[in-house]
């Protein structure tokens, strides 16, 4: 039985300073969608979540990492089958204004296939 679906909330990212953004590549945009990507040999956390984007030439590169707390309750939700709709709503600053990172939001939905499957 697949893990229950979480809330639909919202989280800044994580490592969105150090992505390789490529050459000519926009910084996301406010209602640009966004995939999660499981990384299951990542080396420092093994329920890592990988946000990536496409640019305009349609190019994807990675954006980020979702907070090891927000991916050990998505990673099992993605591994188990479940979906995820995963857009930016906005951005954080810190107060010295240092870095910024991209806030996403994230819906779960249940395909079909396990919906029938869960008890009434």
């Amino acid at each position: 039985m697949p893990p229950a679906p979480f809330r639909t909330f919202r989280t800044p990212l994580r490592g969105y300073r150090f992505a390789a953004r490529p050459p000519g590549a926009d910084h996301p945009t406010r209602g640009q969608r966004v995939g999660l990507h499981r990384e299951v040999g990542h080396p420092r956390d093994p329920w890592a979540v990988a946000v990536w984007i496409r640019g305009a030439d349609r190019t994807p590169w990675r954006v980020g990492y979702l907070e090891r707390s927000v991916a050990a309750r998505v990673g099992p939700w993605l591994d188990a089958g479940g979906r995820v709709d995963a857009r930016v709503v906005g951005w954080v600053t810190e107060p010295l204004g240092r870095w910024r990172r991209p806030v996403v939001e994230l819906v779960p939905s249940v395909p079909a296939e396990l919906s029938s499957s869960r008890p009434p």
